[in-house]
């Protein structure tokens, strides 16, 4: 645990002892995700009003508006891409964020996305039997709320620990090298039970952020969709940070101190 925990601070120690510098560093990837979230919030607000009610009181989405939505979803997905290649870069190149070489040329920021579809799909293959696992849990325990509750955070936390063991490969095709996942899964190997604690630290963060995202008020839908974007954005930028710390420490030597 202690080990996790250093592993823990000095990923948030990255992203929070110079506020400024990393708003700097992600802001081309923060423009585009909060563009695309106001983009839809203004042009596709009554698909996203539809998505928001239950599904048998909502009525059907126009069409034009439900292709401005996928459009927009794929938008953000492609700027929290670019968020995770400008954190890898700005750390492991050890930058200030303000020279072009943090920033990624077409051909490596495809090869990332790429990677992470790779990644995506080696995950759910790997994710699957832990899937299954906590599915048929749920059906011996029945239907009561705190078994369903630590269920679900169980089945979060095995995700979490599957996630970060396969995933070095993202800093990697950050950095222009290409990694497979078994040598991800291999590089992890040495710190695989200190993962589950980090897991359980990611996953009471994941928790918390959903906790405030319930309690939000209810708003205009485009407004509730740019407020849920900033807490995705904060949630996928600890991961990366942690991918980031993992990558030095294992792959490249770096001392967490």
């Amino acid at each position: 645990m202690i080990q996790a925990t250093a592993l823990f601070t000095h990923a948030l120690n990255m992203l929070f002892h110079a506020p400024a510098m990393t708003l700097r560093v992600i802001l081309p990837a923060l423009l585009w995700v909060m563009g695309a979230a106001a983009v839809a919030g203004v042009l596709a607000k009554d698909a996203l009003g539809a998505m928001n009610q239950r599904l048998q009181n909502a009525a059907p989405p126009p069409t034009d508006q439900l292709l401005i939505l996928i459009a927009c979803g794929l938008a953000g997905i492609l700027g929290y891409a670019l968020m995770a290649v400008l954190w890898h870069r700005h750390v492991l190149l050890d930058r200030d964020g303000t020279g072009a070489e943090v920033r990624p040329g077409a051909r490596l920021f495809w090869a990332y996305v790429w990677r992470a579809l790779v990644l995506g799909f080696a995950q759910l293959l790997a994710a699957a039997p832990v899937g299954l696992a906590m599915l048929l849990l749920s059906g011996l325990t029945g239907s009561s709320p705190a078994a369903l509750l630590l269920i679900g955070l169980a089945a979060g936390v095995a995700f979490l620990w599957v996630a970060l063991r396969l995933s070095l490969v993202l800093p990697a095709a950050a950095m222009g090298h290409v990694m497979a996942v078994r040598d991800s899964w291999r590089a992890t190997e040495p710190l695989a039970g200190t993962l589950w604690a980090l897991a359980v630290l990611l996953a009471v963060v994941n928790t918390l952020l959903g906790v405030i995202s319930g309690i939000l008020p209810p708003v205009d839908p485009g407004l509730r969709l740019m407020l849920d974007s900033a807490l995705y954005l904060i949630e996928g930028l600890v991961f990366v940070s942690m991918l980031t710390t993992l990558y030095g420490h294992l792959i490249e030597g770096r001392e967490l101190g």
